[in-house]
């Protein structure tokens, strides 16, 4: 091949493999699956394949066989939000070029087929979702009334987020509104209804919007060496979380609601709480990972996991003998989901973290963060109770951070221990 022609080549494909990264960083995908599928269809193509991946953007290298001639790429990660269909089909793309050869035109037309895809229905991710945070609200106890409200609350401020978001208005914009509507309608139950269990009406009514897979990727691509992808995502998820918190102060201060009021409620039989607590965390993963766009065929798995999940760390953290805190419970059972993805993902040729992480979802922290974002509140309004307020905030926000740690990085063991099975799932279909 002449100097002319391999140069031309290597561009061509280099230009294809940058998209192909881009495309899966933006919809999802942790950094190594991302890696690791680039770099098998450039052996396909008989290339050597380097790669920098940055936070916005993917630098592709391709050499020759003999490191002759190269040619770099850069492209600009695109906006496209979280897809695990696509996810799942770019990944089962780059085993079918390793093992069919295919020629860069196939792959370009495979590629734009699989991402032109339409995602589910808006209308049933928002009802999904709706339900998936009402149950949420269930878990941390909250009465028909709260439910009731929550629901209505997550419809309308997901709404809000859908719109904003197709008007292109910028992230941290769309989910500091929603956070406010979402709020303002939670604490109708304070002004209103007083229906028993105020303060979960106030601090689930916004759940929905707690960046839950970004703060997981970011601690995965962490554990796996990818460190500036890593902090680059969970830094994304610390100002979303401050954009949340944002709303949530605009609505006490203009509506004057008192926050410190806490809910507490005991069950007498344990395991069968346990039961009811899974069953609501199966709506709450099923709901959540609506939202991600994944295959139909791995949504009744996500459930099932959440369910598994969740109610072994309500087991664990209720039943007398045992009564773990939240940071071992929650770790034990991001283990548990973990190690039942590993087959699931090889039964149906779907990425377990396509499982594992949605029915993580509902084990987020979510009440502990809004409390220390309350004790921030009460810190500011109440200054006669500053060390009290402090000494909460830091307690909160240390579990918060804590049981995320834990829960995930359990959960990823598996993956991480079965690391072959876990990256080779998605070569057939």
């Amino acid at each position: 091949m002449q100097h002319e022609d391999i140069h031309k080549d290597l561009k061509e494909k280099a230009i294809f493999l940058a998209e192909y990264a881009a495309t899966l960083e933006a919809v999802g995908a942790q950094t190594s699956r991302t890696s690791y599928n680039t770099k098998r269809i450039a052996k396909s193509f008989g290339y050597w394949c380097n790669m920098v991946m940055l936070p916005n953007s993917v630098s592709v290298t391709l050499h020759n066989e003999n490191r002759e001639h190269s040619y770099t790429y850069v492209k600009k990660t695109p906006e496209l939000g979280l897809n695990f269909n696509i996810n799942m089909k770019l990944s089962h793309l780059s085993w079918l070029a390793s093992d069919n050869n295919f020629s860069l035109d196939e792959l370009w037309t495979r590629f734009k087929k699989i991402v032109s895809e339409p995602r589910e229905s808006r209308w049933t991710v928002l009802v999904l979702a709706s339900l998936a945070n009402a149950a949420f609200c269930r878990l941390f106890d909250g009465n028909y009334t709260s439910i009731a409200i929550v629901f209505i609350a997550t419809f309308v401020g997901f709404f809000v987020r859908q719109e904003l978001l197709k008007r292109h208005w910028h992230i941290l914009a769309v989910f500091t509104i929603s956070s406010f509507i979402s709020t303002m309608i939670g604490s109708t139950d304070y002004l209103f209804f007083h229906g028993g269990t105020e303060d979960m009406s106030l601090g689930t009514s916004m759940l929905y919007l707690v960046p839950g897979v970004p703060i997981i990727n970011g601690v995965m691509d962490m554990i796996d060496h990818h460190v500036l992808n890593g902090i680059a995502r969970l830094t994304k998820a610390f100002m979303l979380v401050v954009c949340i918190a944002v709303g949530l102060t605009f609505t006490v201060i203009l509506l004057d609601v008192n926050p410190l009021t806490v809910t507490k409620v005991s069950y007498p039989n344990v395991l069968l709480a346990a039961v009811k607590d899974g069953l609501f965390a199966t709506i709450a993963g099923l709901g959540f990972a609506v939202i991600s766009n994944p295959p139909r065929k791995a949504l009744l798995i996500t459930a099932v996991l959440a369910c598994v999940g969740h109610g072994i760390r309500y087991f664990l953290m209720h039943h007398e003998s045992l009564m773990l805190d939240q940071v071992t419970a929650s770790s034990i059972a991001g283990l548990s989901i973990g190690l039942l993805a590993i087959p699931a993902a090889m039964k149906i040729h779907y990425p377990a973290e396509g499982f594992a992480f949605p029915a993580l979802l509902p084990m987020v922290p979510g009440m502990f963060a809004y409390k220390a974002i309350r004790d921030l509140i009460g810190l500011v309004r109440t200054p006669d109770t500053t060390n009290d307020c402090v000494n909460m905030f830091f307690h909160n926000a240390t579990l918060t951070i804590l049981v995320m740690m834990g829960m995930v990085a359990c959960c990823v063991i598996p993956i991480f221990i079965f690391h072959k099975q876990s990256y080779s799932v998605t070569r057939d279909e």
